[in-house]
C-alpha cells in the first residue's frame, strides 16, 4: 500500500503580498488626493465689479485670482476682432499667495465707441494635480467699448421751491445703454417715469422737514459704467413751522397705557415709568406707523405716463377747520421734563362728527389698515409719485385696491388712534415723504408749479 509522508499545504505567501501592495498603493492614492498639495478645486477669477457687455477702457477694473493652495500664474490676452492683439501679458507668481489681486491691462491705443474687444484670462494655481500641471480657470470677456457719459438736459422745472415743500422736473436723458437713473434731494432718491417718449423722464421731489438742506442732482449711470450728476438750478426758499410745547397731565396717561395695551406689542407694566411709556408711543409707535405709510405710497411701478397728469386742489373736508398745522415741532412735558418729541407730519381738519371724507384727486386705494398711533388709516395714489393719506377713521367706504373717482366717499372721520377727539389727519407724500400740504390744497400753486410745467413740457417733447 502506498502512502504520503510529511504532506503539509504550503501558503500562498505571493498572492498576500500583492494584495498588499495593491491596498498600500490604494491608501497612498487617497492620503495624495485629500493632499493640499494635490487639491482639485480651480481658482477663481473675481471682478471688483459686475462686468457686462459694454465697457469703458478709461476706468480701472479690479480683478483678484483666488485660490486655497496658491497662485502660480496668471495671462491675460486682448484682441479684435480682426485678431490684432492689443494686449498680452503673462505673470509668474513665484511667492505663491492665495491671493493676487490686479487691474485689468487695458490697452495703450485709443478705442472708438463701438469697438468689440475680446479679453481670454487664465489662472493656474500651485497645485500637483492633473500630473503636477496644477488647476486652471479660463474666463472670457466679450466686450463692447463706451467711454462717453450719459448727457442730461433739463425741459422744465418748478422754479423755487419751499423748506418742506414740493418740486416738478421734466428731462431729457440721452444715453442707449442706460442701467440706473434717479434723482436725489442730495439725501433722499427718487424713482423717475417715463414720460411721454422715449428719452424723457418726469418726477415729483419732495424736500422733506427732517432734511435740513435740499441739493437736487440727476444721477444717470451706464452699463459701461459711466456717471453723470447734472446739478438742477433751484431757488430755495426756507420757511419756518411752529413750535408747540405741550403739557401732560396723568389723565393722558391713562389713554396711553390702553392704547399700548390696544397695540399689545409691549405691556403696560413692562415700562419703567408712564413718561417711559408715551414715548415709545410717541416715537417707536409712531416710526412704525410711518414706515408703514412710507411702504404703501411706494408700491407703484414707474409705469410710462402718455399724456399730461392732472391734478386737483386737494379738499377732502368740506367745512373743515384746521385745528392742528403741518411741520408743527411738538415737544411733550411732564412736570417740566421733556419727555418726548416728534414732528406732526399732517394737517388736522375737524368739521362734524364722522363728516365724509371726500377724494379730491382719482387715483387707487393702496393701504386700509388699523395703525397703531395713526388709528384707521386710508392712503390713496394718485400717479406720478404721489399720494395722500387718511388717519384717525372711524369707518371705511372703500375697498382696499379700488380705483376712485373724483367726488368719492373714501372713509368718514373719527379719533382712532392717538386722537382727542372727532377729526382728520389729512397728509400728502411724494414717494413715501410727507410734504408741506398748503401747496396742495392751493389751486394756483398747482397751476404755476405742477400743471404749467408739466404742459411747458409737453409741448416742447412733441415739438421737438
Amino acid at each position: 500500500m502506498a502512502y504520503i509522508r510529511g504532506y503539509r499545504k504550503k501558503t500562498n505567501f505571493k498572492g498576500f503580498f500583492i494584495t498588499i501592495f495593491f491596498v498600500a498603493i490604494a491608501v497612498l492614492v487617497y492620503f495624495i488626493g485629500k493632499s493640499e498639495i494635490f487639491e482639485h478645486k480651480a481658482p477663481e477669477i473675481i471682478f471688483e465689479e459686475e462686468i457686462g457687455s459694454f465697457w469703458n477702457p478709461k476706468r480701472n477694473l479690479v480683478v483678484t485670482f483666488r485660490d486655497s493652495s496658491s497662485i502660480r500664474d496668471y495671462s491675460i490676452t486682448a484682441v479684435l476682432e480682426d485678431g490684432k492683439k492689443l494686449v498680452d501679458v503673462k505673470e509668474v507668481v513665484l511667492d505663491k499667495p492665495k491671493e493676487v489681486t490686479i487691474k485689468l491691462p487695458t490697452p495703450t491705443i485709443e478705442l472708438k465707441d463701438g469697438t468689440k474687444i475680446k479679453y481670454s484670462i487664465e489662472v493656474s494655481d500651485w497645485s500637483n494635480t492633473n500630473f503636477f500641471s496644477g488647476n486652471t480657470t479660463n474666463k472670457t470677456l466679450n466686450l463692447i467699448v463706451d467711454s462717453t457719459p450719459p448727457k442730461v438736459e433739463m425741459i422744465a422745472s418748478t422754479f423755487a421751491i419751499n423748506y418742506g415743500g414740493s418740486a416738478l422736473f421734466v428731462f431729457e436723458v440721452k444715453e442707449n445703454n442706460l442701467k440706473n437713473l434717479f434723482v436725489s434731494n442730495g439725501t433722499d432718491d427718487f424713482r423717475v417715469f417715463p414720460y411721454l417718449k422715449k428719452g424723457y423722464y418726469a418726477t415729483l421731489v419732495a424736500w422733506p422737514i427732517k432734511n435740513k438742506t435740499f441739493s437736487p442732482s440727476i444721477v444717470v449711470t451706464d452699463l459701461a459704467g459711466n456717471k453723470i450728476i447734472y446739478r438742477v438750478a433751484i431757488v430755495k426758499r426756507l420757511k419756518g413751522y411752529r413750535n408747540s410745547n405741550l403739557k401732560l397731565g396723568e389723565k393722558d396717561f391713562a389713554k396711553v397705557r390702553s392704547m399700548v395695551e390696544g397695540i399689545g406689542k409691549r405691556a403696560p407694566d413692562s415700562f419703567g415709568s408712564a413718561p417711559e411709556m408715551f414715548s415709545y408711543l410717541n416715537e417707536v409707535i409712531r416710526q412704525e406707523d410711518e414706515g408703514v405709510i412710507y411702504q404703501a405710497s411706494n408700491a407703484f411701478r414707474d409705469e410710462f405716463i402718455s399724456s399730461v397728469p392732472n391734478f386737483e386742489r386737494f379738499y377732502p373736508l368740506k367745512g373743515g377747520q384746521v385745528v392742528g398745522s403741518f411741520g408743527d415741532s411738538r415737544h411733550y412735558y411732564f412736570k417740566d421734563v421733556n419727555i418726548s418729541n416728534s414732528y406732526h407730519l399732517g394737517l388736522d381738519l375737524a368739521s362734524v362728527r364722522n363728516a365724509p371724507i371726500i377724494a379730491s384727486n382719482a387715483g387707487e386705494i393702496v393701504l386700509q389698515k388699523k395703525l397703531g398711533l395713526y388709528g384707521n388709516t386710508l392712503v390713496l395714489y394718485h400717479g406720478l409719485g404721489l399720494s395722500s393719506s387718511y388717519s384717525h377713521i372711524s369707518k371705511f367706504n372703500l375697498a382696499l385696491g379700488e380705483h376712485v373717482k373724483v367726488g368719492d366717499i373714501l372713509a368718514y372721520t373719527g379719533a382712532t388712534g392717538w386722537a382727542f377727539g372727532d377729526h382728520l389727519h389729512f397728509g400728502i407724500l411724494i414717494q413715501g415723504h410727507f410734504v408741506w400740504i398748503a401747496e396742495w390744497m392751493d389751486s394756483k400753486w398747482i397751476k404755476n408749479n405742477i400743471s404749467n410745467v408739466l404742459q411747458k413740457a409737453y409741448k416742447q417733447i412733441k415739438e421737438g
